[in-house]
């Protein structure tokens, strides 16, 4: 039901019917499992679903018409740099730049929403993200996002870092932003910290079951129905999830962090900015390095 509902929500953005859908699972190293999961609502609903596998393979003429020609291109979760880095190499950043300056509807979940964006709170660090550990792993059902340590003595040694997005809309984003990760920490408190150290961009957090739709220059808060949140009914935050899915947005000021929550409609120019200097994340190199593109 949920997935129906995304589906619902983004094939609203095209008037293209049947739509032709590109998926890239790049994030994901083109595993079938989320490939099937994130696309099974477009094909439901009568879309042309087409992969584009480049996670270890080169892009081939028809994988470059297929993102020339697509009407919706949905990303994966997954790990956002091993994806990233991939793109870069392989020349898709601007394949993708191309598309939505011609019309396309880019979209995706937690790595897929990351890398439209500045950048983002990643958990790239987390080893179970890692090439050899996704190829290697059990189908999981769920998500890509890990689940929270039954106890704090099980959380795992990994650090959340600011990972650099292809730049189509300013801003640093946190998906997940009322989760708890197999590390054990708040993506929101975590996100606070990173804010931090990068104090001249705005922060954009995005509860698990929330969405941030952009057209044009206006932009919607999405949610599912029914699922937990952070947004407790008087607009007021929730660590442990017992309100309503929603947005936050986040500027430093004064050398704290200042958070409010996000309209659920509005202009984007009256929403974000560009901000005056971006500082890359050093823990890259070393995440880069720790699950190498091949």
């Amino acid at each position: 039901m949920n997935e129906a509902i995304v589906a619902q929500a983004v094939l609203q953005l095209t008037d293209k019917h049947p739509a032709r859908v590109a998926y890239i699972g790049t994030a994901t190293y083109d595993l079938e499992g989320p490939r099937k999961r994130q696309t099974e609502q477009f094909v439901r609903l009568g879309c042309e679903v087409e992969s584009l596998n480049v996670a270890i393979s080169g892009l081939t003429q028809v994988g470059q018409d297929l993102i020339e020609t697509a009407d919706v291109i949905i990303v994966s979760g997954g790990n956002t740099l091993y994806a990233m880095d991939r793109w870069k190499l392989l020349g898709l950043d601007e394949k993708f730049r191309e598309a939505m300056e011609r019309g396309a509807v880019l979209t995706g979940g937690s790595a897929g929403a990351i890398c439209w964006f500045d950048g983002g709170h990643s958990d790239s660090m987390d080893p179970d993200t890692w090439r050899g550990a996704m190829l290697t792993a059990p189908v999981q059902e769920g998500d890509e996002s890990t689940d929270a340590p039954e106890c704090a003595q099980d959380a795992k040694a990994w650090e959340y870092i600011r990972i650099q997005g292809l730049g189509f809309i300013p801003g640093l984003v946190c998906p997940h932003h009322d989760k708890v990760q197999s590390n054990g920490a708040l993506r929101a408190t975590d996100f606070d910290r990173m804010m931090l150290r990068h104090p001249t961009e705005l922060g954009i957090g995005i509860d698990h079951w929330a969405g941030l739709r952009v057209q044009g220059d206006t932009y919607a808060v999405l949610s599912i129905p029914g699922k937990e949140g952070s947004v407790l009914p008087d607009g007021k935050f929730s660590s442990e999830r017992k309100g309503e899915p929603g947005v936050w947005i986040k500027s430093v000021q004064d050398g704290r962090v200042k958070s409010r929550l996000c309209p659920s409609r509005g202009k984007i120019s009256e929403l974000l900015f560009h901000p005056r200097q971006i500082c890359l994340d050093p823990k890259e190199e070393e995440c880069r390095q720790q699950n190498p593109v091949k």
